[in-house]
Formats: C-alpha cells, structure tokens, sequence
C-alpha cells in the first residue's frame, strides 16, 4: 500500500465529498420535515381538537368516577375475604373442618378470592385507559400550543431557502467529485505501480530470509548428501542451487528497488500537489500562445486549449496591443473567434500585457498566469513572489501545459 503521508490529500478530498453528502442528507431530512410541519399547521383545525379534548375530558370523570367505585368494591370485597379466610380452621382439626359451616366458608373465601382478583384486574385495566385518555388530553393540548406557536411566514421562507442551498451542495459535491476521479484517474498508473513495487520488495525479502536458512541448513549439514538435498531444494525454489547467489542477486534486486521507489513516491507527491492546486482564476499571456517556435500560428493553440479547459476554470485572455495588427481584426473580432466561455482583453496601444496580467493576478491569490516569460523584471509583483507561473509548450501542433494537465492539439 502507499505511504499514508503521500495520498493524504485525496483522504481529505474524500472526506469532504462524505461531510458534504451528510449535509445534503441532513438539509433533505429537514426540508421533508418542515415540508411536513407546514402541511400539518394548514390541515390542523383548533376548534375539532378542542371538541376531542371535552370528549376525552368527560370520558376521564367517567373512568375516574368508575375507578372511585372499584375501590370501594375491591375495599370491601378484600376486607371480606380476609374475615372469611379468618374463620377457617386448620384441615388438622378434623371434627371441625368437614362441618356444613366450615365448607360454606371455604366456599364463600374461594367466591371472594375469585371477585377480588377480576376487580382488581378490572380496576388496573381502567386505571391503564383513564392513564391513556390523560395522556390524549395532554397530546391534544400541546398539539394546539404548538399549532399557536408556529411561525408559518419564516417556516416558509426557511423552506423556500432551503431548495437552492440543497443544490448549492449538491453541485458542489458532483464538483468536487469529478475532480477527485480526474486526480485519482491521473495517479493511479503512479500508485498501482507503486503497490507492485513494494510487493516485489517484500517478496525479495522473503526469498532473502528463505535463502538465509537454506545456507544455515547447509552449514549444519552433517554430511554430503544432505547438502545436495538442500541445494536442490534451493534450485527448486529459487531456480539456483546456491543460496548466496541468491541472496546477491535479490539484494542487487532490492537496490534498484530502494532507489526507484523514494523516486515514484516523489513523483507521486509532486502530482498531488500540482492537481491539488486551487485555481480559481487563469490568466493566459495570449500573444505567448500565438507562436509555435518563429512562426505565428494566430489564436489556434489558444482556442484549442480554452475548449481544452472545459470550463474548469474562469479564463482571461490578455493580448498586446500589437494583436489586433497581426490578426488583421479588432478587439471585437477576437473575442467572437475565442467564445463567450472567455474573458478577452486587449491592452492599451504601446502597453504590454505582462503588467496588466501581474496586476490582475494580484488581485486574486488564486489566479494562476500561463506564459512563457519570466518575469524577471516584475519580481515584486505577488504571482511572481508566489510562483503563481506556469509554463507551457507548443510544438508539432499541439499546446501542452503540464501544470493545468491540459494537452491539446490544434
């Protein structure tokens, strides 16, 4: 697997794509819910829940009149049943126990037993409805506060809002997650070739490690035989008899591993950075792009590169006066040539471009300018101080510029 330092930037991007779909799910759950809220506000009707509440009310003194009366009854009735239990006599005093007045007891006691119990059970039932139609009352009560308490103007601009800000993430997530799979399908050669890699290593260790008990096998060994044995089973695993040839040749292995990897994880690093950069703004030195070597190739590199772009970026185009002369058209006729997907500037008459694409670059730390100048003499200028510079090549009708990872023929 990668180091975990190098494809740290694509765990944050992915953990930003997570954060912004739980707050997509989130605003939707709440936009169901107030969608909901204000439904149940217009369909509620005071008066009928008012009417519910005298209904419940009533049948509340009912149930409690009825409860009263129950434990009254269920008084008596246990109070009977303990004098009757009370008179019984001991089944040991026979001559008493099968009397006529002794079996009416039992009688009577198993009667009382009997009613006492389907009181109670009656009087714990209607203790159990006289609990629910309170707890109704107390439901439809709140119902109507709540019903008085809602605010049906701010729910409803709330709801009103919440439909472009769920868009608003939702655009941004399809954003940011097609430009995680343009980095992750940029990398992924890099890092797939860096797995196969750190597995050749580890598999060179192995046969190291396996080589080395070989050899130790054979420095024990008691006799010739057994070391014949162990360097057929060497040249069986290894295709070599000897174990130290093949501990040499899986070191000589490892060098070259050990040098190569630290330059694919650089180059890995180096990648991340550059497709990790935020660039909100480019700048494109237009006369730079009009030549490929000495010849003048006109606006032909640039509008491939700007259908190139995709949109990915806003993009200004910042001419030299001396445009205008060489194209054989005004300012006009260039911006219909390059589309509407672009800003287009020509500077004034004796003015270079370079100045007026430094100061609009100051403006914005996340402007980027592509040219092929130095700058040298604008080293005071932010982009510059910055490296917000990139450069690029055309040649063989094609413009290629590695730092916006864009190339395109023309």
């Amino acid at each position: 697997m990668t180091s975990i330092d190098i494809l740290e930037p694509l765990r944050r991007r992915r953990s930003r794509l997570e954060r912004l779909a739980d707050q997509v799910k989130a605003l939707e759950r709440g936009r169901d819910e107030l969608q909901r809220a204000i439904a149940d506000y217009k369909a509620f009707r005071p008066e009928i829940e008012k009417g519910k509440i005298d209904s419940l009310e009533s049948s509340a003194r009912d149930l409690s009149r009825k409860i009263a009366d129950q434990e009254i009854n269920k008084t008596n009735l246990d109070r009977r049943f303990h004098s009757a239990n009370a008179a019984k006599v001991s089944p040991l005093v026979v001559w008493k126990y099968f009397s006529a007045d002794q079996k009416l007891l039992r009688s009577e006691a198993s009667r009382l037993a009997s009613d006492l119990f389907s009181a109670k059970q009656q009087l714990s039932k209607d203790q159990v409805s006289l609990d629910k139609v309170r707890s109704d009352i107390n439901a439809a009560r709140k119902r109507i506060s709540d019903h008085a308490n809602f605010d049906l103007n701010s729910s409803e601009t709330r709801l009103s809002s919440l439909g472009p800000e769920i868009e608003r993430l939702r655009a941004a997530h399809a954003a940011d997650n097609a430009e995680l799979l343009r980095i992750e399908t940029k990398i992924r050669p890099h890092t797939q070739e860096l797995d196969r890699l750190k597995s050749e290593l580890a598999t060179l260790n192995a046969d190291i490690a396996r080589a080395n008990r070989f050899e130790q096998e054979l420095s024990s060994a008691a006799n010739s035989y057994e070391r014949k044995m162990i360097h057929n089973a060497c040249e069986e695993a290894f295709g070599k008899g000897k174990p130290k040839e093949v501990i040499s040749d899986r070191r000589g292995k490892i060098r070259s591993l050990d040098n190569n990897i630290p330059k694919l994880e650089r180059r890995i690093r180096e990648e991340l950075e550059k497709l990790e950069r935020t660039i909100g703004h480019l700048l494109i030195d237009g006369n730079n792009a009009c030549y490929e070597g000495q010849s003048f190739i006109g606006l032909r590199a640039i509008s491939a590169l700007v259908r190139g772009l995709g949109g990915r970026f806003k993009t200004t185009v910042v001419f030299d006066a001396s445009i205008r002369a060489m194209l054989k058209t005004d300012a006009q006729g260039i911006e219909r040539a390059l589309g509407t997907s672009v800003n287009t500037h020509v500077a004034p008459t004796k003015s270079a471009a370079d100045e007026y694409l430094l100061k609009l670059a100051d403006q914005d730390n996340s402007a980027f300018i592509l040219s092929n100048d130095r700058f040298a003499e604008y080293h005071d200028y932010a982009a510059v101080k910055s490296g917000r510079l990139f450069r690029f090549l055309i040649a063989d009708g094609r413009l290629m510029a590695n730092d916006i990872d864009v190339s395109v023929n023309f």
